[in-house]
Parts: C-alpha cells; structure tokens; sequence
C-alpha cells in the first residue's frame, strides 16, 4: 500500500467522521468498505469521495453512505 498525504478534503472528511454516533460511524465504515473494494481505492480515498457524495447532494455522510449501501444490495442480489 503507498503512503499518502492527507489533504485538506480528506483531513476534513475524516473529523467528519469523528463527529458521527457509532450506529452511523458503522454505516459509513460499510460504504468506505464498498468503495475500497470496487474502486480499488484506500481508506482516506474511500471517505473523501464519501464526502464528496455527501457535499454535492446536500446531505450528511451517514445517509449517502446507506443510499450507496441499498443501491449495492439491489445490484448483487
């Protein structure tokens, strides 16, 4: 794995993450997972594009993060 460098967006993304209740940490650490895995993507990579999601839509982490959740659900089943 290379080393990275967080910046500004994913420094912000991840004090973001600290601020969630732990039902809502979880639901985000599930999609970063998705993210991570499907895009081949690391940890700092996974949560800025999270909040990037979050931002252009106009809501919080949490809840991109289960709309891209549900969407995974209802393509693999």
């Amino acid at each position: 794995m290379r080393p990275t460098t967080p910046n500004i967006s994913t420094s912000a993304a991840l004090s973001q993450h600290a601020l969630l209740s732990l039902e809502d940490q979880k639901v985000v650490d599930s999609a970063r997972d998705i993210l991570m895995r499907q895009r081949a993507l690391n940890e700092e990579e996974a949560y800025s594009l999270l909040s990037e999601m979050a931002d252009k839509r106009k809501t919080g982490m949490a809840d991109i993060s289960l709309q891209l959740i549900n969407i995974t659900k209802r393509l693999t089943v």
